[in-house]
């Protein structure tokens, strides 16, 4: 069952874990050793605080009801952004399950969000719908064989 966010608490989650987001790369930053990044959510954490809320609030977006002003065409902005930098970060550290599929998949997941992000910021409806089916792909392309083992997303398990 999907949850369905309104574009104001998707701004306002937005707000919240853009802030959670800041304090944890500070105190990640003063904890990271100097050779480079320390990834401290893996994966699944990162679907559940970002990827999914993010995805969810693009899909509801760009159905039959696209934003009717300003303020929901910036969340619905704000959102593909934070799905594109959740999918770089399924590229760093630990949560690189491989250098081939994972890779291509996770890059696949920043060029579609990019996409609705664009469209977002134009007022596109057409091109924000394009851009959430080409998130849609890109998840379940992901999904089929990273977490669901090659089962259909949604087939019984």
């Amino acid at each position: 069952m999907r949850r369905s966010l309104t574009f104001e608490a998707a701004r306002t989650l937005s707000v919240r874990v853009g802030l959670f987001a800041a304090l944890a790369v500070t105190l990640a930053a003063q904890r990271a050793p100097a050779t480079g990044v320390r990834a401290v959510a893996d994966s699944k954490q990162l679907h559940d605080i970002l990827i999914s809320p993010a995805s969810d609030a693009l899909f509801d977006a760009s159905a039959a009801n696209p934003p009717a002003d300003e303020n929901g065409w910036t969340a619905a902005r704000n959102q593909a952004l934070l799905l594109a930098e959740a999918g770089n970060l399924l590229m760093l550290g630990s949560r690189v399950r491989d250098n081939g599929n994972w890779m291509k998949m996770s890059r696949a997941l920043v060029d579609a969000a990019a996409l609705a992000a664009a469209a977002a910021e134009k007022k596109d409806a057409k091109g924000l719908e394009s851009a959430a089916d080409a998130i849609t792909v890109a998840c379940m392309e992901c999904h089929r064989p990273y977490r669901d083992r090659g089962r259909q997303m949604g087939a019984p398990r």
